[in-house]
């Protein structure tokens, strides 16, 4: 094999890995949106179906919000990928937020 054709070997190689690497990142990047989304819609729903009094409502609303904001990672994210990539952040974010205030609203009450 001549020095040109194994650098050509190489460089296609390192090309496919990086592809690879690139869609294991979307794919997981847009796992985890649908899934805010998913928890997001699930209990924030109990917020317009009235299972949501006193001081879960805040919770449920905080969960919402996040699927709201993973919704627009995926309404951003093919236009605006910088964007899309701060609304995961925060959706993440508040995701959290929202399960642990629901974490102290369930145990810390009693």
């Amino acid at each position: 094999m001549s020095p040109e054709e194994r650098q050509q070997v190489e460089h296609d190689t390192q090309l496919a890995i990086y592809r690879f690497q690139a869609d294991a990142y979307r794919n997981l990047r847009h796992s985890v949106a649908a899934a805010i989304v998913i928890f997001g819609l699930f209990i924030g729903s109990d917020a317009f179906l009235g299972n949501a009094d006193g001081a879960r409502l805040w919770p449920c609303l905080v969960l919402l919000l996040s699927a709201a904001l993973g919704v627009g990672y995926f309404a951003t994210t093919n236009a605006r990928p910088r964007l899309g990539m701060q609304l995961l952040l925060a959706g993440v974010v508040t995701a959290v937020i929202g399960i642990a205030l629901l974490i102290v609203v369930r145990y810390g009450a009693g």
